[in-house]
């Protein structure tokens, strides 16, 4: 075949043209972030998160048999959110044979963290036992936004989106994807595996301000070269976390977190943990990848504190101090604190501090932003 001067000219400008990209491309800063879409999947089965169970096949609320004014604001504030909560009896140290604890548990620890720990652990047992494919394990000082079906919403398409990225694929189990262990809705801290893809949803109204985040135990999630915008959820695999307050757990994840902490196949424990409280293992469990764990940041859910002395807010720790009102931490239309204006048929609810953009909204008109994938660049 013979080629014209003219094909030739335009060859020649094509190439010259695609020489310039690549240049373009290799001086562009390694360090940021590359948005990409995240719309290509057309994924119809989020409804399943507006039922009874959240998505999942159940809820359950750890809680001391003890504390049935904690068992009174779930079941209370569950009705009025429209999912059902099924309980599991906490522990207490009494209640533990010392013949029960891990060979590797350090005894450092008080006695009521590994009675904690048991309570959970508990829960994981029923799962497997029950063969569900995935539950919510809460605390009983756990509180949720008026919109939490909305948020795990806007969650779950994120957390799909990291999952199936790379692929067309649909989930068939859960809506919340089917190649995950932990959701870890609720935390005090957390951070992200960098080197792997992240995903932002903007314009979230229930994001509270840095100033009223509960107390973190971990230093806020950093990508280098990029930092979250305020009113922004990340959502990530995450690689460590603390606070069990509120997750969700899949078959399989409870499965591995038995084996692990209980059962200790030969040399698992020494793995992956160090005899700790389950908070932490749960951490080290998702930083090695022995269970794949994605969480959004800032939590989803955060803890009430009804009125009364300190020592009511935790059944592990002794806090004491003076008399304190209700108050709510971590969530910005807080179910617990507006359970009086429910009750009565009010149209909105109230946020849970005065200096926020919205201070009374209609539970049912908020919504949240489109999101989108960023990869994280390499540095060559």
């Amino acid at each position: 075949m013979v080629f014209s001067a003219s094909q030739i000219r335009v060859a020649q400008l094509l190439f010259a043209l695609l020489g310039v990209v690549f240049i373009l491309f290799k001086l562009r800063p390694s360090t940021t972030t590359e948005r990409v879409r995240s719309d290509q999947h057309d994924w119809d089965n989020l409804d399943a998160i507006s039922n009874e169970t959240l998505g999942v096949q159940k809820v359950f609320a750890i809680n001391l048999v003890s504390r049935p004014d904690k068992r009174d604001s779930i079941i209370l504030g569950s009705s009025l959110s429209n999912f059902h909560v099924e309980f599991l009896d906490g522990v207490t140290p009494d209640k533990v044979d010392a013949k029960s604890y891990p060979y590797n548990w350090n005894h450092d620890h008080k006695t009521t963290e590994y009675a904690a720990r048991r309570a959970h652990i508990n829960g994981l047992q029923r799962i497997v036992h029950e063969r569900l494919a995935s539950a919510i394990i809460m605390e009983d000082d756990s509180d949720w936004d008026v919109s939490i079906k909305a948020q795990l919403q806007s969650f779950a398409h994120a957390a799909r989106a990291l999952q199936f990225q790379d692929t067309q694929e649909i989930p068939t189990q859960s809506p919340y994807g089917d190649d995950w262990d932990i959701l870890w809705l609720g935390h005090c801290g957390m951070s992200c595996k960098t080197d792997l893809p992240f995903y932002l949803t903007p314009n979230d109204p229930t994001i509270p301000m840095p100033h009223h985040f509960l107390p973190q135990w971990r230093d806020p999630p950093a990508f280098e070269g990029y930092e979250r915008p305020d009113h922004n959820r990340l959502v990530c695999t995450a690689n460590d976390g603390v606070c069990s307050m509120f997750y969700a757990v899949s078959y399989r994840g409870a499965q591995r977190i038995l084996a692990a902490l209980s059962v200790n196949p030969s040399g698992l424990a020494e793995e992956i943990d160090i005899g700790a409280q389950f908070d932490v293992s749960l951490g080290r469990m998702c930083d090695n990848g022995y269970l794949r764990c994605f969480a959004p940041y800032p939590s989803i859910t955060g803890g009430f504190h009804q009125a009364g002395p300190r020592a009511k807010s935790s059944d592990i720790h002794d806090e004491t101090g003076e008399e304190e009102g209700f108050f709510s931490w971590g969530v910005m239309y807080s179910t617990m604190l507006n359970i009086n204006r429910i009750l009565k048929g009010e149209r909105t609810v109230h946020a849970t501090w005065g200096d926020v953009d919205m201070l009374d909204v209609i539970p049912g008109e908020i919504t949240m932003g489109e999101g989108a994938i960023y990869i994280p660049k390499r540095i060559n």
